[in-house]
């Protein structure tokens, strides 16, 4: 070869390699297309579509979908007075025992910013306490009765309990404002983060923290949640005097802001002590609401984990660490959950859902109860079946629609008058203790759809009643169905072993209403009911 030729390729094939990678960087930018992961692509079964008005139920168990970390609420707002009550396991067996309870197997701890003193966050009951104290020290004894609420929940749960330690604010000592909540603002003003990006990696220190304490203690943490609906204002409010006031404990970030702190927590916990040894895990924002494309919820999720040319480079150590996004059942209808669904099927496949927080919300449209609400002057409880019921069609459909591998209601126990509590107790009368239809309907699910069950395709081939089947790991099969009609119905399900049948209706409590041989059982779905077959 001559010396000419050998010039030539010296400066060609360099030059070749440098436009490769130049193409495939810009592409990787502007398409996502380099490294692009397989999609996870859910079967369908067709015996299941098909089968419709048979009155039977058809269950595939070739055709799989999510499977199940269980079924939880928060110990929000109420856990650090029932606490110190002398009853309080007789409280928290409701929810946390599975013989006399529902036996939920997750409990969401929340780590209190620090706002006990705050007399301008006007409900008291919503002050929480924190472990980081303003000279940068802990103190572990503070919120001693949250921390009894939840050492009563592991002693009825078992050593199993999954815990998810929240944050709605970091410390207030942390803080822009020395507040939980974001400063007043007037018509106009900007809305900004409480959290400066300087104090990013404290909070990521404190959580961390927080964290080692309760393993140390013995309790199997698995989640740590630092951003609750980081899409919402969070802001005090001035009132006419010209002082402000504020709801609760709250911190709003910009997509930026919430994928900039994300970074630090997960800088902070990745190939850690606590992951390697307890399997803690930091949870990705916790979305305010379910929503598809186009929608605030995604625009968080581009800046999170999507590939656009914004974010591609910056949030790459997120797209490695995380595998499952955190979502709020709150103002999404039945087009929303499956707007959510497709989302998630043609961008961000590999991830899966999580339910952690939901109630029926005064102002919610989409409850299937808010007309009810509406129609009580002086607000209500919503303790009839209506709202149990309806509570249950919101968990079919997150389950059959979003496939969601956890679901969470949000207040296990409340005092006031609202639509946001399993158990409702009376700080005058710790012995007036008042189970909700929603209580026992989030039973039908949480008492016997175990930590691993696989959910398979299921059909009740009843026209207007879902339907949704598991095998735990045991291989027992479970069979929950919601009839959110006023018309009794019935479907026949082949079971090959013994069965026992649990109903929720306005006469049943959860309770054993049925039982049999193996053959086809004959399941009665009374009107407004939730129906739970095991066998």
């Amino acid at each position: 070869m001559s010396k000419k030729k050998k010039t030539i390729l010296a400066i060609v094939i360099p030059l070749v390699l440098i436009i490769l990678i130049l193409a495939g960087v810009g592409a990787y930018i502007l398409f996502g297309i380099v490294g692009v992961e397989g999609k996870k692509e859910y079967k369908q079964s067709e015996i299941v579509q098909n089968n419709k008005g048979t009155n039977v139920t058809v269950i595939d168990e070739t055709v799989s979908y999510q499977t199940m970390k269980g079924f939880g609420a928060s110990g929000a707002w109420w856990a650090q007075e029932v606490g110190e009550w002398e009853n309080s396991e007789e409280i928290i067996s409701y929810l946390y025992d599975n013989k006399k309870g529902i036996g939920l197997n997750i409990y969401r701890y929340n780590l209190g910013a620090g706002s006990q003193d705050d007399e301008n966050l006007h409900d008291v009951g919503k002050r929480a306490e924190c472990f980081l104290q303003p000279d940068g020290s802990y103190d572990f004894s503070a919120d001693h009765a949250a921390q009894n609420s939840l050492a009563t929940a592991k002693k009825l749960a078992g050593d199993d309990l999954r815990v998810t330690l929240f944050a709605n604010s970091p410390p207030v000592s942390l803080t822009k404002n020395g507040l939980a909540y974001g400063p007043a603002r007037r018509d106009g003003e900007p809305l900004e983060s409480n959290l400066d990006a300087s104090n990013y990696g404290a909070y990521a220190d404190y959580c961390y923290t927080a964290a080692e304490h309760f393993v140390n203690d013995g309790y199997r943490v698995t989640d740590v949640s630092p951003i609750n609906e980081p899409q919402f204002e969070w802001s005090a409010w001035y009132n006419d005097d010209g002082t402000f006031s504020c709801n609760q404990e709250g911190c709003h970030y910009s997509e930026a802001e919430a994928r900039d702190l994300m970074l630090a927590m997960v800088n902070k916990f990745s190939g850690s002590k606590l992951e390697a040894e307890a399997g803690v895990k930091v949870s990705m924002f916790e979305s305010g609401a379910m929503e598809g494309e186009n929608t605030t919820t995604s625009s968080y999720l581009d800046f999170m984990i999507g590939k656009g040319k914004k974010y591609v480079f910056k949030n790459k150590p997120l797209r490695d660490y995380f595998n499952s996004v955190s979502m709020h059942s709150y103002w999404s209808n039945e087009y929303g959950k499956i707007t959510t669904s497709r989302l998630f099927a043609d961008k961000y496949s590999n991830y899966s859902i999580s339910a952690t927080e939901y109630c029926q919300m005064y102002n919610d449209t989409h409850t299937g109860v808010y007309y009810l609400i509406q129609e009580e002057e002086n607000g209500t409880n919503g303790m009839t079946i209506e709202y149990g019921v309806a509570m249950a069609d919101i968990i079919m459909k997150d389950l059959t629609i979003v496939n969601v591998d956890e679901w969470d209601w949000w207040l296990g126990c409340s005092f006031g008058v609202y639509t946001d509590g399993l158990v409702y107790v009376n700080r005058d009368n710790h012995s007036d203790i008042q189970p909700s239809k929603r209580l026992w309907c989030l039973g039908n699910f949480s008492k016997f759809i175990d930590e691993g069950a696989i959910r398979y395709a299921c059909s009740s081939g009843v026209d207007g009643i879902s339907s949704c089947a598991f095998m735990n790991v045991d291989n027992s099969r479970v069979v929950v169905y919601v009839n959110n009609t006023k018309n009794d119905a019935a479907t026949t399900l082949a079971v090959d072993n013994e069965y026992e049948i649990y109903t929720t209706s306005a006469q049943y409590d959860l309770e054993k209403t049925a039982s049999g041989q193996s053959g086809d059982a004959q399941i009665n779905l009374p009107a407004m009911s939730v129906v739970t077959v095991v066998y």
